[in-house]
């Protein structure tokens, strides 16, 4: 617990009262990055005063980096994000911001609580245990300032999809619908994410490994 706090302290100084959307993911064609990138692009085309305020965090965990494919992925992605924080990004000031590396575990946990909004947006995917890690941090530790204060924004492709239904559903190739389900998870009151967050949280706790092999096996 006390390597997360640190993480979330330095996450605080980092961001300041900048609005985070978050996205983790693994570098594969299947999870939608560049689409990500595009919509997060049309919301700041829609109000360009958003980029003083609000960030989109990509994590990119390395993976197949010996495929020439998966290297021409990662040149087009970051492609795209000098080309956005070139057109919205002011000196000192980008809008969009990539890692790619590996987190460890306070990291991680830290980014999931402090995000203001998560997008995880695969056209094509399985389970995803990412959606449901997001949740399980933000509906950790009621009553805590960090108590769901994100939203999850979820493709509708997305195995999670099916046990998460207080998700924002999206459709990973529709750029202006992401768009405005980002602007939603933004702008939604407190109360309603904590309902939202407080019943996919109870979901997850219930519907792990166990429970669904117990379904399985009977």
């Amino acid at each position: 617990e006390a390597p997360t706090l640190q993480k979330l302290k330095e996450l605080t100084e980092t961001f300041g009262g900048r609005r985070v959307i978050l996205g983790v993911e693994r570098l594969d064609y299947t999870k939608g990055v560049p689409a990500k990138f595009k919509a997060f692009e049309r919301l700041l085309e829609r109000d360009p005063d958003r980029a003083k305020d609000t960030v989109m965090l990509q994590i990119l965990v390395p993976s197949r980096e010996e495929h020439e494919g998966y290297r021409t992925l990662l040149r087009e992605i970051e492609k795209e994000v000098g080309r956005i924080n070139g057109r919205f990004g002011t000196p000192g000031v980008m809008p969009l911001e990539y890692v790619n590396r590996s987190l460890d575990d306070a990291e991680l946990v830290a980014l999931y609580r402090y995000a203001d909004a998560m997008l995880v947006a695969p056209v094509r995917d399985g389970m995803n245990l990412v959606a449901q890690e997001f949740v399980l941090c933000q509906g950790h530790a009621p009553g805590s300032p960090d108590h769901a204060r994100g939203m999850l924004v979820l493709s509708e492709f997305a195995g999670a999809a099916m046990s998460l239904p207080h998700a924002l559903f999206v459709n990973p190739w529709d750029v202006d619908a992401m768009a405005d389900a980002m602007q939603v998870a933004l702008r939604m009151s407190p109360s309603e994410r904590r309902l939202r967050i407080a019943d996919m949280h109870e979901r997850v706790v219930e519907l792990d490994s166990r429970a669904w092999a117990a379904g399985f096996l009977a």
